[in-house]
């Protein structure tokens, strides 16, 4: 199997970010003595501020840098049932489809045609892949810049320069009654109260964790949604992906295809 082009989309997974569109840009501008307000009143206005979809699907520009290893471009389509399915397509240089990746809450499908082989499996894969932890809770929500929501056992929140900061501690399940402590810090635009920045660790998984940078919030049908992202992936090898949507469709329903032809070789 090709990793390279594998690992790459993969790893797109893990970004956050929505959608590009020809409509007007929104600036904050920056207040320079922040008031301290309690982390209940961040939060409820961060989530006042978090569009929320139904049905999603968008095509974008991303450029992936694992290490020091030469850089990828490429295009990917994307759609996604919330809750449900995420589903995209690697399109190289070429403009042919070179692999094609189905996730669900506990399966991961990926189909290479560059190969012709095909693998059916869990976000163990993921986790192998990426060298650190991964779910479809942690992809969706960073998919639509959200946070991991989960019950937590810690919160509070600072000002750190110009923005607020929420820190964020939950016990996550692994597997049977074993737990891990999952740390979220999220950095607050402090006008627009939108996400500028965000950091995931998991406390077993030392010098390991996942950031993810938003920029250019524009105006997309009523919602306010970030035009550009960056997410560093900091774990084995540091990983960087730059991304811009280039088009995006807002609740309409799609079709999510996954046929594996009859020639195809079955990995694992």
């Amino acid at each position: 199997m090709n990793k390279k082009i594998i690992a790459a989309l993969l790893a797109f997974f893990v970004l956050g970010s929505l959608f590009f569109t020809s409509c007007k840009s929104t600036k904050s501008i920056t207040r320079l003595h922040l008031k301290t307000l309690p982390y209940q009143q961040l939060y409820a206005k961060m989530e006042a501020n978090t569009p929320s979809f139904s049905d999603f699907a968008g095509k974008l520009a991303v450029n992936y840098q694992n290490g020091d290893k030469e850089p990828m471009s490429f295009r990917v389509q994307i759609r996604v049932k919330k809750d449900s399915i995420i589903w995209m397509s690697l399109i190289p240089a070429m403009g042919i489809e070179a692999a094609r990746v189905v996730m669900t809450q506990d399966s991961v499908k990926l189909l290479n045609r560059l190969k012709k082989n095909y693998l059916l499996g869990n976000y163990h894969l993921l986790d192998s892949l990426m060298h650190t932890r991964i779910n479809y809770a942690m992809i969706q929500a960073l998919l639509f810049a959200d946070i991991v929501h989960y019950p937590l056992s810690d919160s509070s929140a600072v000002v750190e320069g110009n923005l607020y900061r929420l820190n964020m501690k939950a016990n996550i399940p692994i597997t049977g009654d074993e737990t891990h402590t999952l740390l979220q810090q999220v950095w607050l635009d402090p006008n627009t109260f939108q996400i500028k920045h965000l950091l995931l660790r998991e406390s077993s998984m030392k010098g390991k964790d996942i950031q993810i940078f938003y920029d250019e919030y524009q105006q997309v049908s009523g919602k306010t949604i970030p035009l550009k992202m960056q997410v560093v992936i900091r774990a084995k090898k540091k990983i960087v992906i730059n991304i811009i949507y280039k088009k995006v469709e807002i609740g309409v329903p799609h079709r999510f295809p996954f046929i594996v032809p009859g020639k195809y070789k079955k990995l694992l």
